[in-house]
């Protein structure tokens, strides 16, 4: 299994979103797949977090 990926860049990758950039674009600056992003997103509407289950 693959190690999580660090709180900081899921907070700089949200981050990203939240400040208007496109999934697509936030997903080519920090190297991650679009799913991630999604369920970082989703973590982050139903828990107020997005720190690694």
């Amino acid at each position: 299994m693959p190690a999580p990926y660090s709180y900081d860049l899921r907070q700089k990758a949200i981050e990203a979103f939240q400040s208007g950039e496109g999934k697509s674009d936030v997903c080519r600056m920090f190297n991650i797949s679009r799913n991630t992003l999604d369920l970082w997103l989703k973590r982050r509407e139903e828990t107020g977090d997005y720190q690694a289950i």
